[in-house]
């Protein structure tokens, strides 16, 4: 009995604290989600109850624009990051986007949005050329990264995945200098986190932003069918579209909507362009720093207790003609 009791009172509370600290203490963890089973859409874990008061989020894609001191400005002068990095952080305190996904972040991106955001937003982000799963300041590479506020959300896990036949390893260079079995031209991944949002009784949000390859047709059609069983599995449902969590999918995907590479994500989740409000669903969001106009970067989302409000491309002057070759893409939306 005394040791039963030693159990109860000592070291079951220890446990249990050391388990609710974990994300926290750990620096991008790569755990293989446990398990391939997938729990029935039934199954109500992770919802939430509204308490009736509407409660809105904004959700954010953002390709930044890796630090190029070559890149310049339709009039000739520098699009460099040293120009750019004020006008962005200018972008975020004024929108205040919940979550942002951000796409080709490297070192010194990734340093700034530490300092910049360390106040207001937490910060999470994996070099997609690191074996282990390392923070792009330490891999001192690309990758993507995610900023979420920190007096909303409580982050519950964090990871990622490469975009390759096997998801848990590091693709390998080919002779062609490829990479993986689907040859991209990069290495690409998915980073995601779980969010519980404090606003409304701890609801979780599953975020899941991803860098396409920018050559390899095979390579995004292939990424997005791998997103799509990744989430099921990491989500533990059947129904992304219509089921109990409240899941997005966001990023630079480097395809239009319906050039057929993405079928497998338009089947399964919603389309945030399409099924939002807002007079933005035509507009680009690819400018090429003055030189290009089309849709490559999206936002899709599933779950039956989102209802979607509003969609926009972001392409306000911020002090800069441009804040990066991609514009900031938005979605707000509200339980339901």
């Amino acid at each position: 009995m005394r040791i039963k009791h030693l159990f109860l009172t000592v070291l079951l509370p220890v446990a249990l604290m050391i388990q609710s600290c974990g994300p926290e203490d750990v620096v991008n963890p790569v755990t293989p989600p446990s398990g391939t089973q997938q729990e029935d859409d039934d199954d109500d874990s992770g919802t939430t109850t509204p308490s009736g008061e509407s409660v809105s989020m904004i959700v954010c894609t953002f390709n930044i624009r890796y630090a190029n001191t070559a890149d310049v400005f339709p009039d000739g002068s520098s699009a460099a990051w040293s120009v750019r990095r004020d006008a962005v952080k200018k972008f975020v305190d004024t929108v205040k986007p919940d979550i942002i996904g951000m796409q080709e972040v490297r070192k010194a991106q990734a340093q700034d949005f530490a300092s910049f955001f360390s106040t207001d937003y937490g910060y999470y982000d994996v070099g997609r050329d690191s074996a282990s799963g390392s923070s792009i300041t330490s891999a001192n590479c690309e990758g993507v990264g995610i900023l979420y506020r920190k007096d909303r959300f409580e982050p519950t896990l964090k990871d990622f995945f490469w975009l390759d036949t096997q998801p848990r390893i590091l693709p390998v260079k080919n002779e062609d200098g490829t990479y993986g079995d689907w040859m991209s031209a990069c290495r690409r991944i998915t980073v995601y986190m779980v969010l519980k949002d404090k606003k409304n009784n701890d609801a979780l949000i599953y975020f899941f932003p991803s860098h396409y390859d920018h050559k390899s047709t095979v390579a995004r059609k292939n990424a997005s069918q791998l997103n799509i069983d990744q989430i099921k599995n990491i989500a533990k449902v059947t129904d992304i579209k219509d089921g109990n969590k409240i899941i997005f999918h966001v990023g630079d995907l480097n395809t239009t909507y319906d050039s057929g590479q993405l079928n497998v994500l338009n089947d399964n989740m919603h389309y945030a362009r399409m099924e939002a409000g807002g007079n933005d669903k035509y507009t680009g969001t690819f400018n090429g720093f003055g030189k290009s106009d089309s849709q490559i970067d999206h936002i899709y989302y599933g779950g039956k207790a989102v209802k979607a409000l509003k969609y926009w491309v972001d392409k306000t002057n911020y002090g800069v003609p441009y804040i990066s070759d991609h514009y900031p893409v938005l979605f707000q939306w509200e339980y339901q």
